[in-house]
């Protein structure tokens, strides 16, 4: 049972892993959520519009903030590396995550940049409301008119969810093992 217990732990700190560096191209779905390879992730402690959502400008003109929230996403990007620390995995398997590029936090500066919100649970505090309340004042991104917040811009416009994938868990625990194996060989020597 202690062995069980031992690889079990190193699966999980293998999965919650901090700091992969990926230098392969970065696929944007939206402004928070993105594909490396054959991984998805969605950025931690934030929500940005989706997609195919519209915010209104000062004067009340409709304006696509979900597609300008992606474009947004990618030039903080830019043709930096991206570093990621898993946090968690979301119920769509999308690796939630804190990540850099170009040594700057991606959470953060969409939220400074005013086209994410800050995504807290009640009773929680959030690393970003500094950068949300400077935005916000500044009238930056999606507070410079008016908006719906992206969750309930979702729960007014549902849509079919697309699946986790074609997940098999035998492949994954398979992988999750060879890549704890690996990371105790080079930490270790063994």
């Amino acid at each position: 049972m202690t062995k069980l217990k031992l690889l079990f732990a190193v699966a999980v700190a293998v999965v919650f892993m901090p700091a992969v560096l990926r230098a392969e191209p970065v696929h944007l779905a939206d402004g928070d959520s993105f594909r490396l390879g054959d991984q998805r992730y969605r950025l931690h402690g934030i929500d940005a519009p989706e997609l195919h959502q519209e915010c209104k400008d000062k004067d009340g003109r409709n304006w696509p903030c979900g597609i300008r929230a992606r474009t947004e996403l990618r030039r903080l990007i830019g043709t930096h590396p991206l570093e990621c620390k898993t946090e968690a995995v979301d119920r769509f398997g999308r690796m939630v995550a804190t990540c850099h590029a170009g040594g700057r936090n991606l959470s953060e500066e969409m939220v400074r940049s005013g086209y994410a919100t800050i995504f807290a649970r009640q009773g929680f505090a959030s690393a970003y409301e500094q950068a949300q309340r400077e935005a916000r004042a500044e009238k930056r991104g999606i507070w410079a008119g008016s908006f719906d917040i992206p969750s309930d811009w979702r729960r007014s416009n549902p849509r079919q969810e697309e699946p986790a994938g074609d997940f098999n868990a035998r492949e994954w625990i398979a992988e999750t093992f060879a890549q704890a194996w690996q990371w105790l060989r080079v930490r270790f020597g063994y």
